[in-house]
């Protein structure tokens, strides 16, 4: 039983290195902290912190691409993506997920997979179809843990791809909206207790370091290198989590 200093002091370096993760690879928060977030509280919990520190650096990231956000084209995949989570997050709440570390895992290893491997060859086209297929399933992986974000990449890389600061705003948008309304939802369906939002300082503290230092470093660093270190980071964590879950 860890007391609970040590929990604002790990929830402040995890959060250093998602910062990082997300400022130098454009991704990956949620993914990077749910690795760590939970082997000290349950999944939904963490989760929802991700989530709640997760709108702090959006914030800002919205406000930098303001001027190139694509409202319109932001607004079906956020109903249906919302709609989706929102009734996962309800449906949580009330059934036994004591075995949802291991399909946590299984997630992490297939979100590395696709990064390392699918990325440049799934070729999607952005129509009514494909926006409902990726936002319902990036809604029902971020009801759960959080960490919906891949399949929202894909549309949205399919729609604003050859427009790098309009892909940037809409997509920024679209996850900052999204993770409003979902922490809403998780605080109201009781899902987040009162030590886990004392756990956002420490975590927004560490987020901007991360973020900071990320950005100094960035153009030093051999993107396509530390994108590989960051797949193989994800899959052996996956790994690792599906034993944890079995022990």
């Amino acid at each position: 039983m860890y007391s609970e200093w040590p929990l604002f002091l790990y929830t402040f370096l995890v959060c250093i290195g998602g910062g990082f993760v997300q400022s130098t690879t454009g991704f990956g928060f949620g993914i990077f902290v749910m690795v760590f977030f939970p082997l000290y509280l349950p999944v939904l919990q963490a989760s929802g912190l991700s989530s709640l520190i997760l709108i702090f650096l959006l914030s800002t990231l919205v406000w930098r691409y303001r001027k190139y956000i694509q409202w319109k084209q932001a607004v079906f995949p956020a109903i249906v993506y919302l709609i989706v989570s929102t009734v996962v997050i309800r449906m949580a709440s009330s059934i036994d997920l004591s075995g949802i570390n291991f399909w946590l895992g299984i997630f992490l290893l297939l979100i590395a997979f696709y990064m390392a491997f699918m990325k440049q060859k799934i070729k999607v086209r952005a129509n009514w179809s494909t926006a409902a297929i990726c936002s319902s399933l990036s809604g029902a992986i971020d009801g759960l843990f959080s960490i919906g974000g891949p399949p929202m990449t894909i549309y949205f890389l399919a729609l604003l791809g050859n427009e790098k600061l309009k892909y940037l705003g809409t997509i920024q948008f679209f996850f900052w909206i999204t993770n409003l309304m979902n922490s809403f939802n998780r605080i109201t369906s009781g899902i987040l207790e009162p030590f886990t939002f004392l756990l956002v300082i420490p975590g927004i503290l560490g987020q901007f370091i991360g973020s900071m230092l990320g950005n100094r470093l960035v153009d030093r660093i051999d993107s396509s290198h530390f994108q590989t270190f960051v797949y193989a980071f994800l899959a052996v964590s996956g790994v690792l989590t599906c034993i944890s879950a079995l022990l």
